[in-house]
């Protein structure tokens, strides 16, 4: 989602040779999962001042949706992977079962046509 590289060229060959992809810290290290805040950005070095305010406005938008479907930010992320046609399947981490049973529940989330566009043009910009 914030390391999109790969959609350029890599998922049209794959996806033109039937070979699926699994994407590597599908909630890059928690911050995709919304418990994050603007006051957080020292947290995630990887990422420049302007690229983490970019997160924090795209995850704003998927708080949008995930309270349309009553889910958490982390589910509708991992529903949005689980529904792009290039990627196979998604293994986030998980340190209690807690989070296991919820990253499960993702599977039960259906993102309508608009959603799904809504969410990845509000990452687009990882292109």
């Amino acid at each position: 989602m914030v390391h999109r590289e790969a959609e350029g060229t890599l998922l049209p060959y794959l996806q033109k040779a039937g070979v699926g992809f699994v994407p590597y810290f599908p909630l890059a290290s928690g911050l995709l999962t919304g418990k994050y805040s603007a006051a957080d950005g020292a947290r995630f070095p990887r990422f420049t001042a302007s690229q983490y305010a970019a997160i924090m406005t795209g995850l704003a938008d998927v708080r949008d949706v995930a309270k349309a479907h009553d889910a958490t930010v982390a589910q509708v992320i991992l529903a949005w992977y689980l529904q792009n046609p290039a990627i196979m399947t998604v293994i986030p981490g998980a340190r209690v079962p807690q989070q296991v049973t919820a990253n499960v529940a993702a599977l039960k989330i259906t993102l309508s046509p608009a959603e799904y566009q809504q969410i990845d043009q509000a990452f687009s910009t990882f292109k």
